[in-house]
C-alpha cells in the first residue's frame, strides 16, 4: 500500500516508496514465508512450468532491486518446505497444531496438514543439492548463472536505479516491456506473461540490438528464439511463445543518430 484505502484496515495506508532508492529494495518471486505457509509446503516448482520458472527468474534478477532467492529455487527444488517445530511442551505442540489447522481452514484449503512436530516432517523437507546437475534442474541452474552474469556484466543492468527505468505494459498481449540504460548503452527487457503465444510491435529506440538472451532458445530447452529484425521506425515486431522473455541490448556507440 502507497498511500489509498485498505478496506481491511478501514482506513488509508502505507506511503509512497517513489523517493526509496532501489537498493533497499529486496525481491522475490517465493520465500519462505510464502511456501512454509502453505498447507502443504509446495514450492513454485510444483505449480509453474520449466517456462514459467524462467520467466520468474528473469523477472527478479533483471529488476533494478536486491533478489532474494529461496534456498533451491536456482535449480527448481522439488522438496517442499513445510511448517515444522521441535517443541518439548506437550499443549505447545497442541496449540500449533491447531492453529495451523484453523489458519488453513480460513483459506479453503482441504486436506491433511503435515504434522509440524514429526521428525517425517522435517526429513521431507530436507534439500537435494544434487539435482541442480540433472536433467532440466541443471538447464535452470545454468540459467540462473546466466542471468547473474548479465546482471553483473552489462552495465544497465548492474546499475541499481530505478529512475534509469522505463517500463510500458502491453496489456492485450500481457506483454511487459523494461527498458534499462546508463551512459554505455541500453537494455531492452520483452516478458509475455501470456498462456497463449503473443505478437507485438513494440516502440524501440532506433539503432542496432543484440540479442544478448532469449528464454526459448534451445540450450533452456526451449522451442527456439523468437524473430528479431532491425526496428523499422521506430518499432520492432516480436513474434513471442507463451511464458517466454527476451533481452536485448544497445551500445551507447550503435545508437542511430537523426
Amino acid at each position: 500500500y502507497s498511500g489509498q484505502y485498505s478496506k481491511y484496515r478501514r482506513k488509508r495506508y502505507g506511503i509512497s516508496s517513489k523517493r526509496i532508492p532501489a537498493r533497499r529494495f529486496v525481491v522475490c518471486s517465493q520465500n519462505h514465508d510464502q511456501v512454509g505457509n502453505r498447507s502443504v509446503g509446495d514450492r513454485a516448482s510444483q505449480s509453474l512450468s520449466f517456462e514459467q520458472l524462467k520467466l520468474a527468474a528473469g523477472t527478479v534478477l533483471l529488476s533494478p532491486y536486491i533478489p532474494l532467492l529461496f534456498m533451491g529455487e536456482e535449480y527448481g527444488e522439488t522438496a517442499p518446505f513445510q511448517y515444522f517445530v521441535s517443541h518439548g511442551d506437550p499443549g505447545l505442540i497442541n496449540a500449533v497444531r491447531e492453529g495451523r489447522k484453523k489458519e488453513f481452514a480460513e483459506f479453503g484449503w482441504v486436506g491433511d496438514i503435515p504434522d509440524p512436530q514429526s521428525e517425517a516432517t522435517f526429513l521431507g523437507c530436507k534439500l537435494n543439492w544434487n539435482l541442480h546437475a540433472e536433467g532440466r534442474h541443471r538447464v535452470l541452474w545454468n540459467f540462473y548463472q546466466e542471468l547473474l552474469r548479465l546482471r553483473r556484466d552489462i552495465p544497465a543492468l548492474a546499475n541499481l536505479d530505478k529512475d534509469a527505468m522505463e517500463v510500458t505494459p502491453f496489456t492485450d498481449q500481457k506483454v511487459l516491456l523494461v527498458r534499462r540504460w546508463d551512459a554505455s548503452g541500453q537494455v531492452l527487457i520483452v516478458h509475455s506473461f501470456d498462456r497463449i503465444p503473443a505478437s507485438v510491435n513494440l516502440p524501440v529506440p532506433a539503432g542496432k540490438w543484440h540479442t544478448v538472451l532469449d528464454s526459448n532458445e534451445e540450450r533452456w530447452q526451449g522451442h527456439g528464439g523468437a524473430t528479431t529484425d532491425e526496428p523499422q521506425h521506430g518499432e520492432i515486431q516480436l513474434d513471442l511463445t507463451p511464458w517466454a522473455f527476451l533481452v536485448l541490448w544497445q551500445e551507447a556507440a550503435e545508437t542511430r543518430r537523426p
